[in-house]
């Protein structure tokens, strides 16, 4: 799908693909047939027609196999603000990148804390040696 890749306008876009479908087979589409006419993939048909659903702008018929679209209220799209949508992976992906560097920080005192303890023993070890070289 090219152009603006907003909600808005894709729910427009799935609207139209739904009322053309309709005129053209006089039959209510299915996710793919969506999918096919807005050069989109399967699993983003999916998501985009579950969220469009939920928004209650269309209805979705599951049967066994497939699910049929239909539009509900289209008028609800106007609903929906005209902005970019961000990728909800992207907001995990950034939080998972903030954790990650917190534990490589944590991880990094805990070895700078362990090289340290090392030192000193290593440093006691030896004080040990002399001193016992030095009396025997």
């Amino acid at each position: 799908m090219k152009g603006k890749n907003n909600f808005y306008t894709i729910a427009h876009l799935v609207a139209a693909a739904i009322r053309i479908h309709e005129h053209r087979h006089a039959g209510p589409p299915t996710i793919e047939h969506v999918c096919e006419a807005l050069s989109m993939s399967l699993e983003e048909g999916n998501r985009v027609c579950l969220k469009l659903s939920d928004l209650e702008i269309i209805e979705m018929l599951e049967k066994p196999g497939e699910a049929r679209l239909f539009l509900k209220d289209h008028l609800k799209i106007e609903t929906i603000q005209d902005q970019p949508e961000s990728p909800p992976i992207q907001s995990a992906l950034d939080e998972f990148k903030k954790s990650r560097s917190e534990q490589l920080d944590k991880i990094k005192s805990i070895q700078s804390t362990y090289a340290d303890k090392k030192k000193k023993l290593h440093e006691a070890l030896e004080q040990q040696l002399k001193n016992s070289l030095k009396k025997a």
